[in-house]
Order: structure tokens, then C-alpha cells, then sequence
């Protein structure tokens, strides 16, 4: 394992820096300028890069890049942090080797910064979460799912749409381990099940406490992949990787 790190920064524009055992930091990050200033004045041996905006090339994208350019200049880890909608859905089951075709905007930005990040700083980690679940701050996850049924709105979900949901948690611990490894290159986290958004919709009911006469299906609509489950064995090498089904502390705990 590589060295440990000890003090953290966290970052914040739109939203507030939840509290944590970090120093809140306001940042633009579709700012070159701010972006590379504040990894001066922090000298960190890691920058982790979690922003992103689904209708913003200049989050997404550029926002990484200079991240990226600004932790090769101090020579601190870079990780890049993806998504399972880098692919097209055509058969599920994807491993870090497989070709990479996203069919939605959000899934092409993904890719493109992966790509440009790639550029930007050769020994980058690239990870590529699963669809994330479970409380961070003051939100809940999955974002699509959760908010409509905690304002009590009826839920559309599809039958054929297959991910494998991972906890926002095991997420969060299995970067920082990766983070103390010398890996690069892209690394799967995906969960241990794969399952249907109807499949997931029912389980965050049973997690929070959800009405599920809610959820209605319908067939997904054509321009969502039908299939991004991952697979993670790399992950699994390096750390030792082995998440916990989604929700089943909270099932375990309430008896379900």
C-alpha cells in the first residue's frame, strides 16, 4: 500500500461542503485559475475530482482537466471518478477492458473527460461507480428514485433497465484505499447485484421507508442503455473489494 493521508480538504460552490473531518474550501472548478491556486496553496499528495453536471461541459469536462493538469504540476495522485454510463448497455456485465460507446449526454461528457484526463496526466486512477445508493449529507440516493418518492409522487421505472447499484459508502472507503495504492488506469466499482430499476426502486422503499404502490413500470425509454452492470475484479485484486448488498444494513437492522 502507498502512504496514508491524514488532513482533507473538501470543496464546495452550489452546494455546501457537508461536515466532516475536512477543511471546507469554496472552488469554481470551471475556473483554471481558482482550481490550480487552490492545489498550490494546499500542496495535496491526492486530488480526488468528484464534480460534475449533466448539461455542463465546463463541470464535467474542463473542470477535471484543469484538476488534472493542477495535481500533475504538484505531483499528487490524481482520481478521476466516472460512470457505468460510459457504455452502451448492448450486453451488461462490463469489464475495464470493454469498448466504450456511451449513448447519453451525460455518459459522452463522462467519456470525453475520461479521455482528456487520460492526456492531462498519464498515471491518472480513472473509477467508474456503479449507480450509487444511500445517504450522503443531507441527499439521498439514487437522486431519480428518492426524490420522487419522499415528495410522495408517483415513480416511473423500467423493467428493462439493469445496473449494479452500489452503497455511496463502500464507495467512498474503496477510493480512499485505491488512493493509497500506486494503481492507474480505470477500476470498476460495481455491486454485487445486478438488478432492474424496478428491481432498485422497491429495495430504497424497503431502506427508507418508502411507499412502493408508488413505482409504476413502463418499458425504459430507447435512448438509455439497457445493460451497464460492471464487473470488478480489479478492484477486488487491488483492495480486496467485496461490497455488501445495497440497503442491507438498513434491511438488517429494521428486520426486513
Amino acid at each position: 500500500m502507498g502512504p496514508k493521508y491524514t488532513e482533507l480538504t473538501g470543496t464546495g460552490h452550489r452546494r455546501p461542503v457537508p461536515e466532516g473531518r475536512w477543511r471546507d474550501a469554496e472552488l469554481d472548478v470551471t475556473s483554471p485559475t481558482a482550481v490550480a491556486a487552490l492545489v498550490e496553496r494546499e500542496r495535496p499528495g491526492a486530488v480526488i475530482y468528484t464534480a460534475y453536471d449533466k448539461s455542463s461541459r465546463e463541470i464535467t469536462v474542463d473542470g477535471a482537466v484543469a484538476a488534472a493538469r493542477a495535481a500533475a504540476r504538484a505531483g499528487a495522485r490524481f482520481v478521476f471518478v466516472s460512470t457505468d454510463l460510459v457504455f452502451d448497455g448492448g450486453r451488461g456485465n462490463y469489464t475495464e477492458d470493454d469498448a466504450v460507446r456511451p449513448i447519453m449526454p451525460y455518459g459522452m461528457l463522462k467519456f470525453e473527460a475520461e479521455g482528456l484526463v487520460k492526456v492531462a496526466y498519464g498515471e491518472a486512477l480513472i473509477v467508474r461507480p456503479a449507480l450509487l445508493v444511500g445517504e450522503w449529507g443531507r441527499f439521498q440516493r439514487p437522486a431519480y428514485e428518492c426524490e420522487a418518492l419522499a415528495a410522495g409522487q408517483p415513480l416511473t421505472l423500467y423493467p428493462d433497465e439493469w445496473r449494479s447499484p452500489v452503497g455511496v459508502d463502500d464507495v467512498a472507503h474503496a477510493i480512499w484505499d485505491l488512493v493509497c495504492t500506486e494503481a492507474e488506469g480505470v477500476v470498476h466499482l460495481g455491486g454485487p447485484e445486478r438488478m432492474t430499476r424496478v428491481e432498485l426502486g422497491r429495495r430504497v422503499c424497503r431502506m427508507y421507508g418508502y411507499d412502493a404502490a408508488l413505482i409504476r413500470e413502463a418499458p425504459r425509454p430507447p435512448e438509455r442503455p439497457r445493460d451497464v452492470s460492471l464487473r470488478s475484479l480489479r478492484a477486488a485484486a487491488l483492495i480486496g473489494w467485496a461490497p455488501a448488498p445495497v440497503g442491507s444494513h438498513a434491511l438488517a437492522a429494521a428486520g426486513a
